[in-house]
């Protein structure tokens, strides 16, 4: 929110624009973009209890979560590259592509484990 990322969604979605005109190019105000990333950081924290007793469809959630934060820090950095400039999010990214990486690395070790119970058993 203090680095403005809600105004530098509308630079980033129109560069995309310019390379596939159906990609729509985004703006949001300050408040409908804070409202969206604390529904979204509740509904993620929301499903940990679901998560360590291996419900299926939490652990499926998380796993997507994990991949989108990766995604989302390279992202991040990208933009850092490509624009020669400082992109907001740019100090949280390396946090955010560490955490998703070692979320799905931890995900996938504990399918594997016989000491928690399976993502694929019954919920």
């Amino acid at each position: 929110m203090l680095s403005h990322l809600y105004d530098f969604m509308w630079r980033v979605t129109g560069l995309f624009h310019q390379i596939f005109p159906s990609f729509p190019q985004l703006r949001m105000p300050a408040d409908v973009f804070g409202a969206l990333n604390m529904f979204f950081i509740a509904l993620i924290l929301g499903t940990v209890p679901a998560v360590r007793a291996g419900k299926g469809w939490a652990v499926f959630l998380a796993g997507v979560v994990g991949v989108i934060e990766v995604i989302n820090g390279i992202n991040h950095l990208a933009a850092v590259v490509y624009f020669r400039e400082y992109a907001p999010g740019a100090l949280t990214a390396p946090f955010l592509l560490i955490c998703g990486v070692l979320l799905v690395r931890e995900l996938r070790r504990s399918r594997r484990s016989p000491l928690v119970k399976s993502a694929t058993s019954s919920d």
